[in-house]
């Protein structure tokens, strides 16, 4: 059977779709080439189109020799009159200016971008929240430190802070009693009122103000907790600050009310809240002003799994679950930065800047300081449990007192998670 003949006037109208938008694209360039005045390029950045992209628009302009590959558009405003015709109408070189402006103007924030993430100091995983050190020394080999990307302001709300004297192990004498006990010190510039010293920011934990909308301000960094705050303006002109929770952005409306709508950062009584909410803040006793007691760290939260007429069973963090009275207030939402868990420190000095100081094992002591201390070089513990400093099983054994009057309140002790004690 003979070849079929094809017309070769019907190749045009088949070409490929990639081919009409590189079309497309070349005459863009071409008409902006054209079009972009000096005053456009100061506009756009700075940036003047240099001779090479000037002397590539009548290349381009003779790429678009076929008019049925252009929209209706194109076509008006490149092939309705000759080279040497008027320019097109104010409005289109208006337009045009406008668009060659903003793509020079993206360009440069793309270069811009491109050096400041060459010049980063890690990874730039922007998504998490978790940036990870390039391993210049060992100190900072498997390091991950925060990106800090959530924050909107790096000034505190001088109103709400003060200087908060930690005295670990340390009386007013001075003199220091059992400071291996605590395993705390004051960590990093503490002592001096500077730029970079630690402020308590005061944190409104019972949600006060109530029947009063507010909004968000900021969301700052707060030293003492892993999680972040947020400062919120009320209608009276009161500011206060709160916890940051998942889906916070500047600007929200927030409100602590009986009444309130189910919705992330409003604060209302745990009864008034639907069965399977997720919330945090929780209070444990409704008569104190001490406020929200539970699941405050960052990325936690609890969920709320039946109500009666009197209690409200609560599935806390830590996988216990137990009652609280209805009338305690909770709050909305999953506690922000879940991200967190995911920090590495990389060397023991940044764990001392954060008030840690180090654990001494107990066979590393003598036997009057430790039940594991004491013998020749490295002798075992001489028990057949492992015992902590005052003599009490230190694995497994349940230190909680049954006569507690709250134990009763406990339907299902926390589970022993794994790798921990």
């Amino acid at each position: 059977m003979p070849p079929v003949a094809q017309d070769s006037s019907a190749a045009p109208a088949a070409a490929p779709a990639g081919r009409q938008v590189k079309l497309l694209l070349a005459g863009a360039a071409a008409v902006a080439a054209a079009l972009l005045t000096p005053s456009a390029a100061a506009a756009a950045g700075g940036r003047r189109a240099g001779e090479a992209f000037v002397q590539a628009a009548p290349a381009a302009e003779g790429l678009l020799g076929r008019p049925d590959a252009l929209p209706i558009a194109w076509k008006s405003q490149l092939f309705s009159a000759p080279a040497t015709s008027a320019p097109p109408p104010p409005a289109a070189a208006s337009g045009l200016r406008l668009f060659a402006a903003a793509a020079c103007a993206v360009a440069t924030a793309a270069a811009a971008r491109a050096r400041i993430a060459l010049r980063a100091k890690g990874k730039p995983t922007t998504t998490s929240g978790i940036r990870v050190r390039k391993p210049k020394c060992n100190s900072l080999r498997h390091t991950s430190i925060a990106t800090f990307e959530e924050l909107t302001t790096s000034k505190r709300y001088e109103p709400l802070v003060f200087m908060f004297r930690r005295r670990f192990a340390v009386q007013r004498g001075g003199h220091i009693t059992m400071a291996s006990r605590t395993r705390r010190q004051s960590g990093h510039k503490y002592r001096d009122f500077s730029l970079h010293a630690r402020m308590y920011r005061v944190i409104d934990w019972g949600r006060k103000k109530r029947g009063i909308f507010g909004t968000i301000e900021t969301i700052e960094y707060d030293p003492y907790r892993n999680a972040r705050i947020c400062l919120v303006n009320y209608e009276d002109g009161e500011k206060r600050y709160i916890l940051h929770a998942v889906g916070f952005f500047v600007g929200q409306q927030v409100i602590a009310d009986e009444e309130a709508p189910i919705y992330v950062g409003n604060a209302m009584p745990l009864d008034k809240i639907p069965v399977g909410t997720q919330v945090h803040n929780i209070e444990m006793h409704p008569c104190r002003t001490k406020g929200g007691r539970l699941a405050r760290a960052a990325g936690t939260s609890a969920i709320v799994l039946a109500k009666d007429e009197k209690w409200v069973t609560v599935k806390l963090p830590s996988s216990e679950v137990r009652l609280l009275k209805k009338e305690c207030w909770a709050t909305i939402g999953k506690v922000g930065r879940p991200e967190a868990q995911l920090i590495k420190l990389g060397k023991a000095g940044k764990r001392r800047q954060l008030g840690w100081t180090p654990h001494i094992r107990g066979t590393a002591k003598n036997a009057v300081d430790h039940p594991h201390g004491g013998g020749e070089g490295r002798s075992p513990i001489g028990h057949k449990f492992q015992k902590t400093p005052f003599g009490k099983c230190a694995i497994g054994l349940k230190t909680r007192s049954p006569r507690k009057p709250s134990t009763k309140l406990i339907l299902i002790r926390r589970k022993k998670k794994s790798g921990r004690a």
